[in-house]
């Protein structure tokens, strides 16, 4: 019988949008590099992909991640403009969130997700709608990232719950199929009206 219901955070309560992060960077950039990254985006995020993999595994504070970025991409900012640049990346995905809050009434609801304190600390204050979460277990406190399986048994152990109680939400199938090798039913998220047939198939109740 599950008791626990653990969401991945990204793409799935609260929606990504890099682009609009970029455009605020971009304004304290030369304009010709600017453009630059802006036709190649996802190789500007591949180049920083090993930043951000320290950062949201606790090994990088923001401030030396702020650092290698301006260095890299030549930013005019201070740090606070760069916080600012970096947090509008999010909006609320209100369909699912109150999705969550209503199975909250039944379950146990849980974060767990690959991210950084800025990121969390910036998304609590700024939608105060996780009032329903249990708890959390996040990359940057565990040391680890999805898809790895340290990062499912950690997440567990902190959470105190079983293997066997739980299913995970993600949207990345990868992450998906990660935490169903280590047990927990997990399922990949796409929309709102697949989760609500996924759950109904798997006998969750909402």
């Amino acid at each position: 019988m599950y008791k626990n219901i653990l969401f991945d955070i990204g793409n799935v309560l609260i929606k990504l949008e890099q682009e609009r992060a970029f455009k605020k960077l971009a304004k304290y950039m030369n304009p010709l590099t600017a453009m630059l990254i802006w036709a190649k985006k996802d190789e500007f995020m591949k180049d920083i992909r090993q930043e951000q993999n320290l950062l949201e595994t606790g090994k990088m504070t923001i401030q030396q991640f702020f650092s290698r970025l301006k260095g890299k991409i030549g930013l005019k900012m201070d740090f606070e403009q760069f916080e600012d640049a970096w947090c509008s990346m999010f909006s609320l995905n209100e369909d699912v969130v109150q999705f969550a809050g209503k199975l909250s009434q039944k379950y146990k609801v849980y974060l767990l997700s690959n991210t950084n304190e800025t990121h969390i600390n910036h998304l609590y204050k700024e939608f105060k709608v996780f009032d329903f979460v249990s708890g959390t277990a996040l990359s940057h406190e565990l040391g680890v990232l999805k898809p790895s399986p340290d990062f499912f048994h950690k997440a567990l152990e902190k959470l105190d719950i079983k293997v066997e109680e739980s299913v995970f939400v993600d949207d990345s199938e990868v992450n998906a199929k990660a935490a169903n090798e280590v047990g927990i039913t997990a399922f990949k998220f796409d929309n709102l009206e697949k989760l609500k047939k996924d759950f109904s198939e798997a006998g969750i109740d909402y």
